[in-house]
């Protein structure tokens, strides 16, 4: 493992350059990957909400974020483009200029999109196949879960988003430090364990929720509630990648060249 940051920084921003040529060489294939993501993030949405579907309130919160990891894993590892990963790399990438605001815009961007692609897919087609248990229980459960979502006040979104990427974007960068991949798949989902047991706020998992949320038998939420979550949700993800990852660890990157000095 790793006990600088320089190196990690450096391997980020590295990223964020080859991400931004693969959009240029190939824009289908880049959006492509896009999707693959918001379907890997809404698997893992599908199989939470699925196992916690049943359960007591107490406890439910916990099965559900033991089981959401799957779909960082799937990201990480089967390769795919996710928003919420995309705030780090491009920080970094902006921070050491291998990258230009208008790439990253455009980066951002299309992510973004492409994940909103794939978890409407996702849920539509989960949908037609009768919603499982996550339908089943819709009364019970799935109902209070995405009204919560649409309900709840900005600031709250904001802050739950904020608290959510810094985990997340805190878990990719964590398993890049690590070697052996068996202790990669163990941190990611021990991290994304706890910003979904504490109810933190994802956009792109939110994209695949909520849709479901629009298609179950007697919805509860509307477009509108929708559209606003995954805009304050977006807005608080990016904030907490930028200013907690990227912004912590270029200063804390900065002991770097003291240690080396000496």
């Amino acid at each position: 493992m790793s006990t600088g940051y320089s190196s990690t920084i450096d391997t980020y921003a590295t990223l964020a350059a080859t991400k931004a040529e693969a959009l240029r060489r190939s824009p289908g294939g880049f959006f492509a990957g896009a999707i693959l993501a918001g379907t890997y993030i809404g698997i893992a949405m599908i199989l939470a909400l699925s196992t916690g579907s049943g359960l007591e309130p107490g406890v439910r919160p916990l099965v559900m974020g033991a089981t959401f990891g799957l779909g960082l894993i799937l990201t990480v590892f089967a390769g795919a483009e996710l928003f919420t990963g995309y705030v780090m790399y491009l920080g970094f990438g902006l921070a050491k200029r291998t990258v230009s605001v208008a790439d990253a815009l455009k980066l951002i961007l299309v992510v973004w999109i492409g994940n909103l692609v794939g978890g409407i897919i996702l849920s539509v087609i989960f949908a037609a196949g009768g919603g499982g248990a996550i339908y089943a229980n819709a009364d019970t459960m799935f109902h209070a879960y995405v009204q919560h979502k649409v309900e709840a006040s900005t600031v709250a979104l904001l802050a739950r988003a904020i608290l959510c990427n810094w985990l997340v974007c805190l878990a990719i960068w964590t398993a890049a430090r690590m070697t052996g991949d068996a202790a990669k798949c163990i941190a990611m989902a021990w991290i994304l364990l706890a910003f979904v047991a504490a109810g933190f706020e994802h956009s792109v998992a939110n994209m695949t929720a909520l849709t479901l949320g629009l298609l179950v038998p007697h919805s509860s939420i509307d477009i509108f509630g929708m559209i606003r979550n995954l805009a304050i949700v977006s807005l608080g993800n990016i904030i907490g990648g930028l200013v907690f990852v990227v912004g912590g660890y270029l200063a804390a990157a900065k002991t770097d060249a003291v240690l080396a000095a000496k």
